[in-house]
């Protein structure tokens, strides 16, 4: 009977006992379990990215030069400064920004980013050439030189900006034959692009100084209760001199779809701390807008010409003269399709929550500006140069 009892106790216990670890095992378990899905969660990556930095441009970009007729008529030293003074910066600084957010368990990215930049400069170039000399006298006096040199001009101020936003939707198909972790993303949404600039010439110039037939001989004057006779030597000349102004105010506003495809390939790192990706991409865009030009420019020139002999009479003879053309103004709109295309490769340091990207971009603009003065004339801009980014996680 006592065997019996302790047998039944024994029984009892081993099925308490079992009981009781099987229940420790799978309170263990869940929270193990727990535990790796909360380890799991810290690892999701950010869902929104929030993204800055900066682009050096170089502005590819012309308009037409303003060269009224004594422009042309000048020697070509005193030519060259009035053409390089109208060259507008070659250089800009650019800043961007963009926020991108790719929601969980999705492959779809969505995004709004915006480029910024602008320039500036002012130039005064000049070029004097000095007239031949020609040596006059009256008596033992000799006279100077003439100063008034020939000589070429060129003050301008140019300003410009430049702004691009895009909104998109994309989605992330990867790259298949890179690898698994790389990623490849086709979107397509619409793009806002302005364009300003104003310009504000001033040229000057003496195009002509030159000299005619010399005159020479004796004349007598009546001083100091005698006649005295002195000798002289004296020349034609003839002078030319020119002004001009010119005026512009410049802008483009259109906007429409655009289609692009990013890329990035990871090269090094183990995907989690710390990974370095080769990043590339190409974009292309048709917008639609419309594009205006203000123009306001004039044109003076004054003639001067000395001749006769200076101490024989008839006396020197003067004649002068002088003319306006202008002012002339402009205004022009214009609806325009503007074709775009743009493109990036770069590389990227990517870290949990965090990512710092270098590399080069383009974009251009076909006819997207009128750069004419009388007439409007289609001009290509284009900007392209180094960038630098920085970017934040957040989520995840």
């Amino acid at each position: 009977m006592s065997e019996l009892l302790n047998s039944k106790r024994s029984s009892g216990s081993f099925r308490r006992n079992l009981l009781t670890n099987v229940s420790m095992l799978a309170l263990l378990g869940y929270l193990g379990a727990s535990q790796g899905a909360a380890l799991a969660a810290d690892d999701d990556p950010p869902t929104l990215w929030i993204e800055l930095g900066g682009q050096f441009e170089r502005i590819d970009s012309a308009h037409e030069i303003f060269a009224p007729p004594f422009v042309g008529n000048s020697p070509a030293a005193d030519r060259a400064p009035m053409i390089a003074a109208q060259a507008p910066s070659p250089f800009s600084i650019g800043g961007e920004g963009k926020i991108t957010f790719e929601p969980g368990d999705t492959n779809w990215v969505l995004s709004v980013a915006i480029l910024y930049g602008r320039s500036g400069n002012e130039r005064h170039e000049n070029r004097q050439t000095q007239v031949p000399y020609v040596k006059q006298y009256f008596g033992a006096n000799v006279y100077p030189q003439p100063g008034n040199d020939i000589f070429g001009d060129g003050q301008t101020n140019f300003k410009e900006s430049h702004a691009v936003l895009d909104f998109k939707a994309g989605k992330d198909v990867g790259l298949g034959l890179f690898g698994a972790d790389g990623k490849s993303v086709f979107s397509a949404g619409v793009r806002f692009a302005q364009f300003t600039s104003s310009s504000n010439v001033t040229l000057n110039a003496r195009p002509e100084y030159k000299f005619g037939a010399v005159h020479s001989g004796k004349t007598r004057f009546f001083t100091y209760g005698h006649y005295v006779t002195y000798g002289y030597r004296t020349v034609n000349h003839f002078r030319r001199t020119n002004g001009a102004t010119l005026q512009t105010k410049r802008n483009t506003h259109a906007f429409g779809p655009s289609i692009s495809w990013d890329a990035s390939l990871p090269v090094a790192g183990n995907n989690q701390d710390m990974t370095f990706t080769v990043d590339w991409g190409v974009a292309g865009a048709v917008l639609f807008g419309r594009q205006r030009a203000q123009i306001h420019h004039q044109t003076t020139g004054h003639y001067y010409k000395s001749s006769g002999a200076r101490f024989k009479y008839p006396p020197l003879h003067h004649v002068t003269s002088s003319y306006a053309h202008g002012p002339y103004d402009h205004v022009r709109s214009r609806t325009v399709t503007i074709p775009n295309v743009g493109g990036f490769v770069g590389g990227t340091l990517k870290f949990v929550n965090a990512k710092i990207s270098l590399g080069y971009k383009a974009d251009l603009f076909f006819g997207a500006v009128d750069g004419g003065i009388d007439t409007r004339k289609s001009e290509n801009i284009g900007f392209y140069g180094p960038f630098t980014t920085i970017s934040i996680g957040i989520g995840g």
